[in-house]
């Protein structure tokens, strides 16, 4: 390592080393075509030699601009908001943009926290999902009013006039992946999901029920789990313990995740039961992990990567053109498509 290098190196400094003005070496460095190529040159080659970096605060004020798109997920843990951070990340950096994450830890109150925070000019725009605690849309609203673009994807229960809206057709999604069943001649079908706050599961659960008055058949409520933890190692047992008081288990489970398709599956296995022999299940994700165990899980492929690409072209479209999304618009929705992957949970 070059002990000369100076991570404290200013403009001033490059400047009074090549005997430049600093507005010279500041267009050079931004390569302006009023400086000519051999003074981009030689400012670059110093620029390099003295560890010189630019400042991207003073850059963003003079731009007005930063070159970050800030990301509010709900949770860290959970691999479908990390397959759409992925695309998210892979859209805008062939764009020259980086991303900033935060969570909300399922919190609506750190949800507005992080809302504020980048309301403050951190980023150029904001793409979100909401929390399952988020009842009022203020913070949002107000994020709009502001002029800060703003893509809203997957848990979104209504449209916000302003934002633009990514998700899938969760619904009709669950209505097929149910009637695989259906079709399967299971006369007892059980749901196990998440909690009953959060909007994509209330749209699956629904699915769940329309598949079955679709082709009269009925289902018990004592089937029917919608889990209360929000921590991963507490899920398991909240899975096992339902499962293990039930006198008539059912023939099937629909899941609305992959993760809780995997606890079914690991609780069933516990129980004694043999998956698809005995029981069949599907879950809804298709994520990295739905194929990595035994048996690998048949579920609803949910492009999670391409809904974080979409989300940022959206974004950086918003960006560019500074048009405002109303809800009439037809940009201001994309609905992607899903499709089942049969693996080895379903006969």
């Amino acid at each position: 390592m070059n002990s000369k290098i100076n991570s404290r190196v200013r403009l001033e400094d490059l400047a009074r080393a090549l005997k430049l003005s600093i507005a010279t070496v500041s267009r050079a460095m931004s390569d302006s075509s009023r400086v000519k190529p051999e003074t981009k040159q030689r400012v670059l080659s110093k620029a390099k030699q003295m560890g010189y970096r630019s400042n991207q605060i003073a850059k963003s004020l003079s731009s007005g601009k930063t070159n970050v798109l800030g990301v509010i997920i709900p949770r860290y843990d959970e691999p479908f908001f990390i397959e759409v951070c992925r695309g998210i990340d892979y859209y805008v950096r062939k764009h020259d943009y980086r991303i900033l994450i935060n969570s909300s830890r399922n919190s609506f109150k750190y949800e507005k926290e992080n809302v504020l925070a980048f309301e403050r000019g951190t980023v150029d725009g904001v793409a979100m999902c909401f929390t399952h605690e988020t009842n009022s849309y203020e913070h949002v609203e107000e994020l709009i009013d502001r002029k800060m673009p703003l893509v809203l994807f997957d848990n979104i229960s209504h449209k916000i006039d302003g934002a633009g809206h990514v998700k899938i057709d969760d619904f009709s999604s669950a209505v097929k992946a149910v009637e695989i069943l259906i079709k399967h001649k299971n006369n007892s079908i059980g749901y196990i999901g998440g909690t009953s706050k959060k909007s994509v599961f209330n749209q699956r659960f629904d699915g769940f029920v329309e598949a079955h008055k679709k082709h009269h058949q009925s289902f018990k409520t004592r089937h029917v789990l919608n889990c209360k933890s929000y921590h991963q190692e507490h899920e398991f047992y909240e899975v096992f313990n339902f499962l293990s008081k039930l006198q008539d288990v059912p023939n099937a489970f629909f899941c609305s995740t992959d993760n809780y398709a995997i606890l079914c599956i690991k609780a069933l296995t516990k129980l004694g039961y043999k998956v698809p022999q005995d029981i069949e299940v599907i879950g809804f994700g298709n994520l990295h992990y739905s194929n990595m165990f035994t048996p690998e899980l048949t579920c609803v492929s949910q492009p999670s990567f391409k809904m974080g690409e979409k989300v940022a072209e959206m974004l950086l479209n918003k960006i560019d053109k500074g048009f405002f999304i109303s809800n009439t618009d037809q940009n201001s929705e994309i609905v992607l498509p899903t499709k089942l992957v049969y693996r080895d949970t379903t006969r």
